[in-house]
């Protein structure tokens, strides 16, 4: 059966409204039918999926103003298209006012029932003509609600980032969090340079922004069609992968020749980078307890001419260096964190996670630690890393590793972004790039 764009939109909402169905799985599941969609569809559906999970709670605001029915009583399915439709109201010049109601009228019909299209009717007519009269919750009396209600944040976590920052910098954060960013390529050295890639695009009509402290990195402007089809990309001349993410990589500073464990490859973003920066001499080992991301990271090596990554799937709090044949020279540990460094691309994350997930995240970040720890030879490199900026995620888990274990010290001569006590920290506001944290930890050299 045909579907349009706003009927995709709705299935990809739905579908990602389950706590354990993040966005990518959601829009994975979908693909084969958003490839049936023309560019212009594609492109829509895409703005108001996202657009809807980065300002759900500004849409429910003038929602719950509008209905005349308790907003918790509102059905699931009646408050997505809700939402949809009030965010191309809101938020989409080029959508007139009466296409983005009539058209999620007649998904209210195909998906609900007459009484309820009516419902949807009269909320989004009436949101139309008065939501300008609207005031959202006083800036100056009631901080926490001002961010929470205007730019669309979980309270628990804006009353933290206050706490942290102050108010005038988590204004600022969500602020940025909530802007579209840019793509960002990193250029496959063992093929191009970043100049020609960068010529490349430009002939494809991209707006080229090189990045300022990866030296592999290129922002470029929305495509408009999937980076697949790009051209250099079935070539494997880059990959997509954030400045933050790269400049992990760069920090763990892998030589020619080295033994390396990405000890979390997932997809394998950071290990195809470490393959570069080694030149595709010596040897990288990728784990990962999911089979499925080993595979796909097979391909994405092989795409990108990379011959010396070896994937094993293992448990690493089960591992041992039995399991292995030695000691590394330099082991990258990229640990399952929140995730709440990377909203600007998965705004899905700030409607699922809570404080219990980022304090269960941080016990098992510090055994991940601890495990990784006894893989690395003597003398050799720890690097943890997590795309969090939460202080239990990242200060507290050194801070506790270091304690325990006194054969491992901070390495202070790690260059780049650091803060002052030589941890390396970047946010989406001012920088431009993903929320990462990471420590570059050096073991002592003697005998384990």
């Amino acid at each position: 059966m045909k579907v349009d764009s706003r009927q995709m939109a709705l299935k990809i909402l739905m579908r990602c409204q389950k706590r354990t169905c993040t966005l990518d799985k959601s829009i994975d599941a979908a693909q084969s039918q958003l490839e049936g969609l023309s560019r212009q569809d594609r492109n829509l559906c895409n703005a108001i999926v996202f657009g809807v999970l980065r300002h759900r709670e500004y849409l429910d605001f003038i929602i719950k103003s509008f209905s005349k029915k308790p907003f918790a009583n509102l059905d699931i399915l009646v408050l997505y298209i809700l939402r949809i439709a009030l965010f191309q109201l809101l938020f989409l010049d080029r959508i007139p006012a009466f296409a983005a109601i009539n058209t999620s009228i007649e998904l209210a019909k195909k998906q609900t029932n007459q009484g309820t299209a009516g419902f949807i009717n009269a909320v989004l007519r009436n949101a139309e003509q008065n939501h300008h009269t609207l005031a959202l919750p006083d800036l100056d009396k009631n901080l926490l609600a001002h961010i929470c209600t205007g730019h669309s944040f979980p309270g628990w976590m804006i009353k933290r980032w206050i706490g942290f920052y102050g108010g005038e910098k988590t204004l600022a954060l969500c602020r940025s969090i909530n802007t579209i960013p840019p793509i960002t390529l990193r250029v496959n050295t063992l093929r191009m340079q970043r100049k020609p890639l960068g010529a490349l695009l430009e002939t494809q009509n991209f707006i080229v922004a090189y990045t300022n402290e990866s030296p592999d990195g290129i922002n470029i402007s929305s495509p408009g069609k999937p980076v697949t089809e790009i051209e250099g990309f079935s070539q494997g001349l880059f990959q997509i992968q954030d400045e933050a993410a790269q400049l992990v990589s760069q920090i763990l500073n892998p030589k020619p020749g080295e033994i390396v464990l990405d000890a979390c490859a997932g997809l394998g973003g950071k290990a195809c980078h470490i393959a570069q920066l080694m030149n595709n001499r010596g040897q990288i080992i990728a784990a990962d307890l999911e089979s499925h991301k080993l595979e796909s990271l097979e391909a994405e090596a092989r795409r990108l001419g990379i011959e010396n990554i070896r994937v094993r799937q293992i448990d690493l709090l089960k591992a041992t260096i039995k399991d292995f044949d030695g000691y590394f020279d330099r082991v990258l540990l990229d640990a399952p964190c929140s995730g709440l460094g990377v909203m600007r691309r998965n705004p899905d994350t700030k409607w699922k996670r809570t404080l219990k997930d980022v304090l269960r995240l941080c016990a098992q970040q510090k055994k991940m630690l601890n495990a990784a720890a006894n893989l690395v030879k003597p003398g050799g490199i720890l690097l943890y890393a997590v795309c969090s900026c939460e202080p239990e995620e990242n200060e507290q888990v050194i801070t506790a590793f270091l304690q325990k274990r006194k054969d491992y010290s901070l390495d202070t001569t790690m260059e780049g972004i650091k803060t002052a006590d030589h941890f390396f920290k970047t946010y989406p506001e001012g920088q431009h790039m993903d929320g990462f944290f990471a420590a570059r930890l050096k073991r002592a050299n003697k005998t384990p």
